[in-house]
């Protein structure tokens, strides 16, 4: 690698979006209430990982995949500010609604993968399934959606880290060892 390459960020952000999203899921699924440890991984690993990802990504000159992991970082430190209520209690139908923009912002960008691998449009075609199973439930308070969505986002987290996994082993061995 010369001086002037980047590494592909792109594994730490979806390292950090999968485990989070895991997290959450588990959360959504009822097995465990709202924990620090879930507000922490979204800060941190969702949040500021993903930002650092979109960072590096923009500095790489990838509009798609800085402004998606950006994004999504951002996201994530929004969902545990309004959690840990720092600003204050979030009014029920503020937070569905903000679920409901960011449904919307991911549909648009669920068309920019079509030149990337399948497991990539799969992976956004995930996210957007499951952003409307749980944008339904924060709007009615369905706890069944919540669960499917919970379990649903267990398998978009997986598919996230997958992705991520055979990045770096394809790369680290220079031939698929994982494919996308």
């Amino acid at each position: 690698m010369t001086s002037n390459e980047t590494a592909n960020p792109a594994t730490l952000g979806l390292f950090g979006f999968g485990m989070t999203v895991i997290l959450l899921s588990i959360h959504n699924m009822g097995f465990f209430g709202m924990d620090p440890t879930i507000l922490a991984a979204a800060i941190f690993l969702g949040g500021i990982a993903q930002v650092i990802a979109g960072m590096i990504e923009f500095k790489r000159n990838k509009m798609f995949t800085a402004t998606v992991f950006t994004f999504f970082g951002l996201f994530w430190i929004t969902f545990a500010t309004v959690e840990i209520g720092i600003l204050g209690s979030a009014e029920h139908n503020a937070l569905a609604t903000m679920f409901l923009v960011f449904l919307i912002l991911t549909s648009i960008l669920f068309l920019g993968p079509f030149r990337s691998p399948r497991s990539f449009q799969l992976a956004f075609l995930m996210i957007v399934v499951l952003l409307i199973i749980l944008t339904y439930g924060a709007f009615t308070g369905s706890e069944i959606a919540m669960q499917i969505g919970g379990a649903f986002g267990v398998v978009t987290g997986a598919l996230a880290i997958y992705i991520a996994s055979a990045e770096i082993l394809n790369e680290q061995y220079q031939r698929p060892v994982l494919p996308l």
